[in-house]
């Protein structure tokens, strides 16, 4: 019987607690804020900028045949551009392109070896890859030094090789829609290493004077690209924030079947999937009196489309309102 009355009493005092709230806390506090943290983190994720890194410009910086060992085939620029590429996934600001892809547009467009690319050109590619603003740079240093010091006694002597080397970038951030600059970003890498040897004669050396130039060069860019990463990075909040720029060309409807609308216009315009369109119909043209030339059209808005599919040269999107739609009419990008 006691020990019935003990395991009455327990659960009466459980009870008792739950009544009065001074379980609640402990129950609650590591439940909700997990749950309330998934949409959050589902909404942060889709509201990414979309980038691509470009190959950066090499084409102003002389360099020693050492400078190549490390970066294979591919050369500093390209190099450069793979790091970066990485450094910025790795950091999760933004949703980036692979860098193959970027490849495949640039020799499609023959630009893989045309060295510098204007802001204008880069919003091109950036169009056509599809993504919001891309990164274009140059390396403005990319340099290995080497110093040393030594002597000798009847050709019999010592030597001590000092190995430096330094590379400087500098990154801009371009909307594909405008060509405008959104961020610019610098960085600079050194690294330095020593070694001594021993010779008889200057015929046989003896000692670790084999430095790894190669990795001082790439422990440079890496720090420099570390740099540029971290100052892009830390603008994505305030770019995330931006109103999103709007294709100012005008597209024409192509195609109507049902309750798909299909235009002339694509990525490579400035569209993207998720666009809203105004679909509007020429009511009137305003032609110049002397020449004939129309100066203006005047046109009315008959409905909405929100575009569900974009390729380069053309966008497939969904009626929102309206009806009535043909080819022929205009289709322009709205807030």
């Amino acid at each position: 019987m006691k020990l019935k009355r003990s395991a009455q009493f327990v659960r009466l005092s459980c009870s008792a607690l739950l009544l009065t709230g001074l379980a609640i806390p402990s129950l609650s506090v590591p439940t909700l804020p997990a749950m309330a943290g998934q949409p959050l983190t589902i909404a942060q994720a889709q509201q990414r900028m979309r980038i691509a890194v470009l190959d950066f410009d090499f084409a102003s910086t002389g360099i020693t045949t050492a400078g190549w060992g490390y970066w294979g085939d591919v050369g500093p620029a390209k190099g450069v551009s793979d790091l970066l590429t990485n450094k910025l996934v790795e950091g999760g600001s933004y949703s980036v392109i692979e860098r193959s892809k970027v490849a495949a547009i640039l020799a499609e467009q023959n630009l893989a070896q045309a060295g510098r690319i204007d802001p204008a050109t880069a919003a091109q590619i950036g169009r056509i890859l599809g993504v919001d603003a891309v990164v274009v740079g140059s390396v403005t240093r990319f340099n290995l030094q080497e110093g040393g010091t030594g002597g000798s006694i009847l050709g019999i002597g010592g030597n001590s090789r000092r190995h430096s080397a330094e590379v400087q970038l500098t990154a801009r951030l371009v909307n594909t829609t405008t060509a405008e600059i959104l961020a610019t970003a610098q960085g600079t890498g050194e690294a330095k290493q020593g070694g001594g040897g021993f010779s008889i004669g200057g015929l046989v050396t003896f000692g670790n004077d084999n430095n790894n130039t190669d990795g001082l060069l790439s422990k440079a860019a890496e720090d420099a690209v570390s740099q540029i990463s971290t100052s892009l990075s830390a603008e994505s909040a305030r770019l995330s924030a931006l109103p999103a720029s709007l294709p100012s060309i005008e597209a024409i409807v192509a195609d109507v079947a049902g309750n798909e609308v299909i235009i002339n216009k694509g990525s490579q315009d400035g569209f993207r999937t998720g666009m809203t369109l105004s679909i509007e119909r020429v009511v009137r043209e305003v032609k110049d009196p002397a020449t004939g030339a129309v100066l203006r059209t005047v046109t009315s808005p008959i409905g909405r489309i929100e575009l569900t599919e974009v390729d380069p040269g053309s966008c497939v999107g969904r009626i929102v309102n309206g009806t009535g739609f043909r080819v022929g009419d205009r289709a322009v990008a709205a807030q």
